[in-house]
């Protein structure tokens, strides 16, 4: 960097004052070219600098999505500085619902690294009995045990018992292993423990 500051120095001292007396017209052609080939260099740079700003910026925010339907909503976030995901379901979800969650809980996922946690709220969600909503639990199971998950955490007092075991079948068929727990405060509590001390 140091010589490519002191030849633009150089080229800039020569044409100080706009004057060309003296100067072959080779010298001035490469001179030309020189100032080409760092213009070149400075804008990949510059084009390098941005996609890691983007980058910065979005490991600092995180990805989000929200949503709700008729008797139903949903909030998500991703946080990638902590390859966490966060989310909160309440009511009652139809076919429909369960397929627009389902995309939003993908599409967040797409910003998080392998081997994330998940801590899920779903103490206020209600019974819909719609079986057909297992395609959709089942599409989020096989994404996350595609990204290797680390932990996922449900929070799921007030649970009810049908949906409770549909979800559990699944997961249990997929491979991936559920902790209950009654609070938010006792989900972070577990984060914090070493994965090889959890207790199913």
């Amino acid at each position: 960097m140091a010589v490519t500051e002191s030849r633009l120095s150089g080229i800039a001292e020569k044409y100080r004052g706009k004057r060309l007396e003296g100067l072959g017209e080779e010298e001035v052609l490469e001179d030309i070219f020189q100032l080409l080939e760092e213009v070149e260099a400075r804008e990949k740079e510059i084009g390098w600098a941005k996609r890691r700003i983007k980058e910065l910026e979005r490991d600092k925010k995180g990805e989000s999505k929200v949503g709700r339907t008729r008797t139903a909503m949903w909030a998500i976030r991703g946080f990638t500085a902590e390859n966490r995901l966060y989310v909160k379901m309440a009511g009652e979800f139809d076919y429909k619902g369960a397929k627009q969650f389902s995309n939003h809980i993908l599409t967040v996922l797409d910003s998080l690294r392998s081997g994330c946690d998940v801590v899920v709220d779903i103490s206020r969600i209600q019974e819909n009995g719609d079986r057909k909503n297992a395609f959709h639990i089942r599409k989020v199971a096989c994404t996350l045990a595609q990204l290797n998950v680390s932990r996922i955490i449900r929070i799921s007092d007030g649970l009810p018992k049908g949906l409770k075991e549909m979800v559990d079948d699944i997961f249990d068929e997929i491979g991936l292993i559920i902790y209950d727990v009654p609070t938010l405060e006792d989900a972070s509590a577990l984060l914090k423990k070493d994965e090889h001390h959890l207790r199913t």
